[in-house]
């Protein structure tokens, strides 16, 4: 697979290529890498060869969590479903919620793709954006309105949206009435056909944040710092400044990513209390006539979906793998059961499916680390 590089993805020129390639995924017509307008904190990255992966820890290392770093690297470098020649290059960590840098982390391939490298992030952005309506509106109240919790388990009827459209605004609003045709009748009324059953779709997000949330003549510099004043969020995070796409228009780097998801570990936000809250079928084959449409019908396995969040099982009966938030292009942040340990891989990728190609390979390190503990 060719592997596009970092240079080659600036904001402006790629805008009108971007948005072509928008699904209900979460996909956006933004830069998917550029120079981050702002330095983030740095991960423990390591240097790295072609081919392999390696990993630094700090700090004493019990023989147990030794064995998970050594485990964890091996899975990363040598597991088929981890080969460069199908993901490309990419950068991959595990931490937990206190340490400052990660307890083992690389990078595969040549070492084009680390810890600070700046994508588009995709549908990981819906995690950030669960989490504020959280933070914003309380867990009380998001499950006693069915606006408000119908529309994070993307169950409120506002689908149809179409993403390309949303390129080239500059507010929330702008983008939800382009989005919705440009008629008040599709962003006043919901679809009936399609209230109360699941169907993956930007739509819910944008009209959250436009109606519920009010943030509808916000621009993106607006939410950034409304983001970072509400979730704590690092200033390397940036939502498309010509694309508004709350369900998917972040960019960000797995340094940013790490440190809100540690949020969530350490309960700092809301979110990080009730993952998995409420969660919803989102495989059609496992629950017939609830499901429109879903992007997990390509993993074929009976994941649920909470908060913007989805609960990964590969067996279903209420077995719990990880907490996530796969985006389209391949970066993939997640949550243990316990919340003790996240991981992200990060890499950007354009062929179809590439968000099951890194869940495959990011739960074999995950699976290799956590066996061995």
């Amino acid at each position: 697979m060719s592997y596009p590089s970092v240079s080659s993805l600036l904001m402006v020129s790629t805008m009108a290529t971007a948005s072509s390639l928008l699904s209900a995924c979460g996909g956006s017509g933004s830069t998917d890498a550029a120079a981050p307008p702002a330095a983030s904190a740095t991960a423990n990255t390591t240097g790295t060869t072609t081919g392999t992966t390696t990993g630094t820890t700090t700090g004493s290392v019990t023989p147990r969590i030794a064995a998970a770093i050594a485990a964890a690297k091996t899975a990363a470098g040598t597991d088929p479903l981890c080969s460069v020649d199908k993901l490309g290059d990419f950068y991959w960590e595990i931490g937990n919620a206190t340490d400052s840098t990660p307890a083992v982390s690389g990078a595969q391939g040549a070492g084009s793709v680390t810890a600070t490298t700046y994508f588009n992030i995709a549908s990981a952005s819906k995690w950030i954006f669960g989490a504020y309506v959280l933070e914003k509106k309380g867990i009380d109240q998001v499950r006693s309105s069915t606006s408000l919790s119908n529309g994070l388990r993307f169950m409120s009827g506002y689908t149809g949206f179409d993403e390309e459209a949303c390129v080239g605004k500059l507010s929330i609003n702008g983008c939800f009435i382009a989005g919705m045709d440009g008629t008040s009748g599709k962003t006043s009324q919901p679809d009936a056909t399609t209230i109360n059953l699941f169907d993956y779709d930007s739509g819910h997000d944008q009209k959250l944040a436009s109606v519920d949330l009010g943030l509808g003549n916000f621009t993106a510099a607006q939410l950034d710092t409304e983001y970072q004043n509400t979730l704590g969020l690092s200033k390397g995070f940036n939502m498309a400044p010509l694309d508004p796409l709350m369900a998917g228009g972040m960019l960000g780097t797995a340094t940013d990513y790490s440190l809100f998801l540690k949020k969530i570990m350490k309960q700092e936000l809301e979110i990080g209390r009730y993952l998995g809250d409420q969660a919803v079928c989102a495989l059609a084959a496992a629950c017939p006539g609830k499901v429109v449409y879903s992007p997990i019908q390509l993993l074929n396995e009976p994941w649920t979906y909470s908060y913007n969040h989805w609960v990964e099982s590969e067996q279903g009966k209420g077995s719990i793998d990880a907490y996530s938030s796969p985006g389209k292009w391949g970066f993939y942040p997640w949550v243990s059961p316990d919340r003790k340990y996240y991981g992200i891989l990060s890499r950007h990728d354009r062929s179809t499916g590439a968000y099951v190609a890194s869940v495959k390979c990011g739960r074999q390190i995950r699976k290799a680390f956590m066996n061995a503990l």
